[in-house]
């Protein structure tokens, strides 16, 4: 059993963590998909400001304890409330934006820990996180006030963690670095029959944003997909909100197919089909940005025993080569001449299969709650 943070508190042995993020996202979901695989006796109660789980992605909800919506009116006030009626022991908060994490600060006043998890720096950003402007000063001002003034934080890459304590005075705060981890649910137990061995042609997959909006951000892939078909290889698109403005490219080239959107696990399975997974970003605007971050659908990629290719980005570059799971270029000009060095395809082939397993978010878990027993 967990060892209980705040024993005064309450006669119920079991620990009550608060997630606090305005919109729940994925990486949320697969911090409570971990927890409550545990033998510890964990209580999670989820506030935030706009959808449900269940209502953005169709599942999650089911995870938490209870969902409650707070109204972005005296949030301070309305997070102390659930400190006492809910018998909260520790606030993991998710940024990005970061008001909330500053609401619970203010509520906290010191009583109880507030974690600050940093998924993504505005402040180094050049192109909008959805809505939010990275010249915002208010989501400046609650980005550093966030990190600053929080108990502890946690950061999905070492990229972040670098570029965070760079920018601000940590003052020597616990911190953990937690990846996007994929849950054991979710990796494929069998692989299917890949479609290269049918036509002899190079299948290349990839699964996540794609963006016909901001021309120059990190998500604006046109001109990549295009090099990659322009180089005889197939490109499979799977975009994680539909997008007609690539349905409509992909129908001009016949190296480019757009499969729309997938449920995750749907997704997972059918993306064994492929040869490799594309995890190469577009810097014109973002570099900063994408030097720190490690893309979700890498370790997604390698559970479904793909290897990975991506361009140079530090963070996932780095993470790539240690693991041994793909190969990273330079220049799109690379692609072809390295997709034919076959004694380095068939090593790094061999890794994936060996290792898409090691990546399951409840064989990690229990650093987070280390963590928050650090706290305590």
């Amino acid at each position: 059993m967990i060892q209980r943070l705040i024993e005064s508190k309450s006669h119920d042995s079991s620990v009550k963590i608060l997630f606090l993020e305005p919109q729940p996202c994925i990486r949320a979901l697969k911090y409570a998909e971990g927890l409550r695989s545990t033998e510890d006796d964990v209580r999670l109660i989820f506030a935030y400001t706009k959808k449900t789980l269940t209502q953005f992605y169709g599942y999650g909800d089911e995870l938490f304890d209870r969902m409650i919506k707070l109204e972005e009116e005296e949030l301070p006030q309305q997070i102390r409330e659930l400190f006492d009626t809910e018998n909260i022991d520790i606030v993991h908060s998710h940024n990005a934006p970061d008001f909330l994490t500053v609401a619970a600060i203010e509520a906290s006043q010191g009583r109880i820990p507030v974690i600050h998890d940093i998924h993504d720096l505005i402040s180094i950003r050049s192109t909008p996180y959805g809505t939010l402007h990275p010249r915002d000063p208010h989501a400046l001002e609650s980005e550093r006030r966030a990190v600053t003034e929080c108990d502890g934080l946690i950061y999905v890459t070492t990229g972040v963690e670098e570029a965070c304590e760079s920018t601000y005075p940590i003052d020597q705060k616990p911190t953990l670095v937690f990846p996007n981890y994929v849950p054991r649910r979710l990796i494929p137990s069998t692989l299917r029959r890949k479609l290269s061995e049918n036509d002899g042609e190079i299948h290349m997959v990839y699964e996540g944003s794609i963006d016909s909006v901001n021309l120059g951000s990190h998500y604006d892939l046109k001109d990549i997909f295009k090099a990659i078909a322009d180089q005889g290889i197939h490109i499979h698109i799977y975009a994680s909100k539909e997008n007609p403005d690539y349905a409509a490219f992909a129908n001009e080239n016949g190296y480019v197919h757009y499969h729309g959107h997938l449920h995750t696990k749907e997704l997972l399975q059918e993306m064994t089909e492929y040869d490799y997974g594309w995890a190469g970003f577009n810097t014109a605007r973002n570099k900063e940005h994408t030097d720190m971050v490690l893309a979700n659908k890498v370790l997604e990629y390698v559970v479904c025993g793909l290897p990975v290719i991506s361009f140079n980005h530090k963070t996932q570059q780095d993470f790539i080569e240690e693991n041994g799971i793909g190969i990273v270029i330079s220049e799109m000009d690379e692609l072809s001449s390295r997709l034919r060095e076959q004694p380095e395809l068939d090593k790094v082939r061999a890794r994936v299969l060996e290792c898409r397993h090691d990546f399951a978010v409840e064989d990690e878990i229990g650093k987070v709650l280390d963590f928050y027993r650090s706290l305590a």
